[in-house]
């Protein structure tokens, strides 16, 4: 009898301990343990970022290449912009066969090719366009007409800005305009020499030489831009353009663009009235009278927002080379010409 007592309450003692360890389980078990607030926020800045960085245009890289078949001939290049043709020719010089297919002063968004640029094309070694479908009109005519030779993205090994999402609706558009900044084109040219070098081995040592040299131009030309731009005060570095255009230049240089009278990374965008509304009012409130244009681009649309601007005495519509180098005498017929120019018509406009 005794027994039989035991018996049962050691069966009672475990069953009250299985249910006291099933109850501290359900507390305070890992498994069902609910997230703070602030540990749920972090999972979904988690997820976010994530979704960015999957939708986020990735960095260019150079193509793998080997020697050109030269026959004792100069190397056969191809430039899309004068722009990029310029800084070709800096790392090329005469040991080079450059074509250049827009003219200075021509916007690379508009630009449709003609029969002999299209000809260029089909007899090069080897073509440089910008990476980042600058020139929207024709990069689907070279693809079709290279056939084996190379197109390099001259923009490689270049983290890009992020503009927007793409027409498609999937991922993001990168800002084509890198060089706006000077350290985007010594990348362009460090891109260039590597490329003419193994295309070009026999001469790989001239290409490293006038390499050198121009990037000890473009050294000089970061300084004086950034002590030209030191003396305008913070305050005052607000800055509005025709398109947008200028992300590099306000990233590496401290400005802030606050409206676009086109707003797109394209010039071929039209904006609607309530943009152009929009601006004069953010113009308004951060009381600008200043409206940055393009020398490539019809300003009609920065009238229009000037004309409708209150607040202003007068309204300082200002070109600026964006998209093309300047003319022959312009002062601005090289990127470094051009980018000086660009410095100066800013500092003297916001000074």
């Amino acid at each position: 009898m005794r027994l039989r007592k035991q018996l049962i309450w050691v069966i009672i003692g475990i069953i009250i301990i299985s249910f006291s360890m099933a109850a501290a389980g359900c507390s305070s078990g890992p498994a069902t343990e609910e997230p703070s607030d602030s540990e749920a926020g972090n999972a979904a800045a988690d997820e976010t970022h994530e979704e960015d960085a999957e939708s986020a245009p990735e960095m260019l890289s150079l193509p793998e290449l080997g020697p050109a078949d030269l026959a004792d001939e100069r190397l056969k290049v191809v430039a899309t912009t004068s722009i990029i043709g310029d800084i070709v020719a800096q790392v090329g010089g005469e040991a080079i066969d450059l074509t250049t297919l827009m003219a200075p002063g021509q916007d690379p968004h508009s630009y449709e090719p003609a029969a002999r640029d299209l000809t260029a094309v089909a007899g090069a070694d080897v073509i440089f366009v910008n990476g980042w479908d600058l020139e929207e009109a024709l990069i689907s005519n070279l693809e079709s007409i290279a056939g084996n030779t190379a197109i390099v993205p001259i923009s490689a090994n270049i983290e890009p800005l992020v503009f927007g999402e793409s027409e498609a609706g999937h991922g993001h558009v990168a800002d084509p305009h890198v060089w706006f900044s000077v350290p985007n084109v010594e990348q362009w040219v460090e891109n260039v020499r590597q490329v003419f070098s193994e295309l070009d081995p026999a001469k790989a040592q001239v290409y490293a030489d006038q390499a050198a040299s121009y990037q000890m131009d473009l050294e000089e030309l970061q300084s004086y831009t950034e002590t030209a731009v030191a003396g305008i005060p913070q305050e005052k570095r607000f800055i509005v353009t025709n398109h947008d255009a200028f992300g590099y230049f306000a990233k590496e240089y401290g400005f802030e663009i606050v409206g676009t009278v086109i707003p797109a990374v394209s010039t071929l965008a039209e904006p609607s009235a309530k943009e152009l509304a929009d601006l004069s009012a953010v113009m308004a409130e951060y009381g600008l009278c200043t409206i940055f244009t393009e020398t490539a681009v019809s300003d009609s649309l920065a009238q229009t927002v000037a004309s409708e601007l209150q607040g202003c005495d007068s309204v300082n519509v200002v070109p600026l080379y964006t998209g093309a180098t300047g003319p022959a005498g312009s002062g601005a017929d090289s990127y470094i010409g051009m980018f000086r120019a660009n410095v100066d018509a800013i500092v003297g406009a916001l000074d």
